[in-house]
Order: structure tokens, then C-alpha cells, then sequence
């Protein structure tokens, strides 16, 4: 094979030759040919951005809601069938204990007046054959 070296070769000039100051006028020329005024850019999107915040915020509010009642509405006072059952099934407590806790206020409200007669007690009595029971126990 023949050695090649590019020095002796003669060297193909392409068909292109760029203007004198081509490259230091074309930012110049580029700048002129833009438009003056931009186009005002309507996005297609835009209405949808609205009603996808709307539902988001719907969304945000509905689990926020439940978590809030549970957070805030947590009584401090007890109901009566749970204090009942406490109570009932814990024999550990004893009377005395259970009138110390109680206020005057506590024992008016327990207070019940019945407005029976003795005529009525003793129709009861008389007419229920258990009557021994009662007494004795």
C-alpha cells in the first residue's frame, strides 16, 4: 500500500464562502427580523386549573371536616350507662365511697318523689302472694 499524506495532497475547497462580517452582523439582523410586540399566550389549560384547585380544595375540606369533629367534640363527661356498668361491675367500690363523691347538688337530683297512696300500696301487697319475701329480704 502507498503511503498517504495529506500535506502533498492538493485540498478541495467546498462551493460555500460566507459573506465578509457575516457572523458579527447576524445577531444584528436576527434581532431585526423578530417582532416587535409578543403574541399574548393563551394557555389551554387555564380553566381546567380552576376547577382541578376547586376540587382539590372540596376534596381537602371533606377530610378535613371528620378529623376536626373527632379532634375538638372528645367529651370529658362520662355518660350514664358507661358510669352504670363501671359501677355494676366493679364491686371493689363501696357505698361510702360512692357518697363521698356525690354533691348536694347530686343527691337533689336524685331525689324522687313518688306520690303513691296507701290504698294503692296495699291493693299491691295484698293481691301479690309474695308478700313474705319482701319482708324479709
Amino acid at each position: 500500500m502507498k503511503t498517504f499524506k495529506l500535506e502533498n495532497e492538493p485540498k478541495i475547497e467546498s462551493g460555500f464562502k460566507t459573506p465578509e462580517n457575516y457572523f458579527e452582523d447576524f445577531s444584528v439582523k436576527v434581532l431585526q427580523q423578530l417582532p416587535k410586540e409578543e403574541p399574548k399566550v393563551i394557555s389551554i389549560f387555564s380553566r381546567r386549573k380552576t376547577w382541578i384547585y376547586a376540587a382539590a380544595s372540596v376534596i381537602v375540606l371533606a377530610l378535613s371536616i371528620p378529623v376536626y369533629n373527632n379532634y375538638y367534640d372528645s367529651s370529658t363527661e362520662i355518660d350514664t350507662s358507661s358510669l352504670e356498668n363501671y359501677i355494676a361491675y366493679h364491686t371493689s367500690v363501696s357505698d361510702a365511697d360512692l357518697v363521698n363523691l356525690l354533691d348536694e347538688t347530686d343527691i337533689q337530683d336524685m331525689n324522687v318523689n313518688l306520690n303513691i297512696e296507701d290504698k294503692s300500696i296495699e291493693d299491691e301487697l295484698s293481691a301479690n302472694r309474695n308478700l313474705e319475701q319482701y319482708l324479709l329480704n
